[in-house]
């Protein structure tokens, strides 16, 4: 069992000092929330953006891009150019809004450890001043981007379920857990309401990282004619969720009312390296060149998430098939 039970939590309810939603001011309202959506710009903040509006809420864009070419105009959307460390700057955003989204990291897995200090002081001490300036502007819940690759560690058992103690191996999961802690705590102690959705490993279209996401640098590579690079022989295994199912599940968790405040989000399923090599020489219709390197001694050699938590609590299920999604991703990348 985890050494933190998320279970023990009230139901999830602003109290007189937080704003109330707009689902609880008045029964059946149709009014919009208001959302703040940090990391807006980025592969899974573009797509939350798009579900956000979709559904008829206004958001407030915040990114450190000056341009948000990954958003097209919308009349319930503005963009406020931003960077996640400067506090003034967040709490200024934070004024008008009912839900906020934490979707920033300034690190990625493989080389938040080459600087340990930097991957604290711009995350998790950024995170704790957001955390306070949500709760001094009355801000009804905080839904947080955590990582399912990244938090657990060397997996007891397959799949992983939220109940598993995490023990991090690389920087980033370690930021990732301590930022949930403080949402913890700040719930605790304040009653601001917060999830963190441990987050699988995302993919879809829109992916614009070129060095990021095994999915979309795979394909980069195949169509340009270059050899994938494969650290090990091809059998680590993850659990990859398309990010309009990421997306979804952020909607879920917005007027989640039960008192769990951590949720597996992926696919539930495995998928090896070697096994998207081979649906990638389907697509392109010929083999694919690989270069082989050395194992790394942070990839972990299986990660699967158990999504029956989300499932049962947040009425959530990923809907795209991983043939689907990856054809998706494929046909996107022309």
């Amino acid at each position: 069992m985890s050494d933190y039970d998320d279970s023990t939590h009230a139901p999830c309810a602003p109290d007189g000092q937080q704003r109330l939603m707009p689902d609880e001011r008045q029964e059946n309202s149709v009014r919009p929330v208001r959302c703040v959506v940090f990391g807006a710009n980025g592969f899974i903040g573009s797509a939350l953006v798009r579900r956000l509006l979709g559904a008829g809420h206004s958001v407030l864009a915040c990114d450190l891009a000056r341009e948000f070419f990954s958003l097209e105009p919308h009349p319930q959307l503005d963009c406020v150019t931003l960077d996640f460390q400067d506090e003034v700057a967040v709490r200024a955003v934070l004024q008008t809004g009912d839900v906020v989204f934490h979707l920033v990291s300034t690190t990625k897995p493989a080389s938040s450890s080459a600087n340990m200090a930097f991957d604290v002081q711009s995350n998790v001490v950024s995170s704790i001043h957001m955390l306070q300036a949500c709760m001094d502007a009355g801000v009804a819940r905080v839904l947080f981007a955590s990582s399912g690759g990244t938090v657990y560690g060397q997996p007891a058992s397959l799949p992983i379920p939220e109940t598993q103690a995490p023990e991090p191996i690389v920087s980033y999961g370690l930021t990732k857990l301590a930022i949930e802690r403080y949402a913890a705590l700040f719930e605790r102690q304040s009653g601001l309401c917060t999830l963190s959705l441990r987050i699988g490993n995302p993919y879809g279209p829109r992916h614009y990282d070129q060095q990021q996401g095994v999915i979309p640098v795979f394909i980069r590579r195949v169509r340009s004619g270059k050899p994938i690079e494969i650290w090990g022989d091809g059998s680590v295994v993850r659990d990859y969720v398309y990010v309009d199912d990421v997306a979804d599940a952020f909607l879920a968790g917005m007027h989640y009312r039960g008192g769990h405040r951590i949720f597996n989000i992926g696919s539930g399923q495995g998928h090896s390296l070697s096994e998207i090599v081979d649906r990638l020489g389907v697509l392109s219709g010929g083999a694919v060149s690989i270069d082989y390197r050395p194992a790394r001694g942070f990839d972990i050699p299986a990660i699967v998430l158990d999504i029956a938590r989300a499932r049962a609590e947040l009425g959530w299920i990923p809907k795209t098939a991983f043939e689907d999604g990856l054809r998706a991703t494929w046909e996107s990348l022309a």
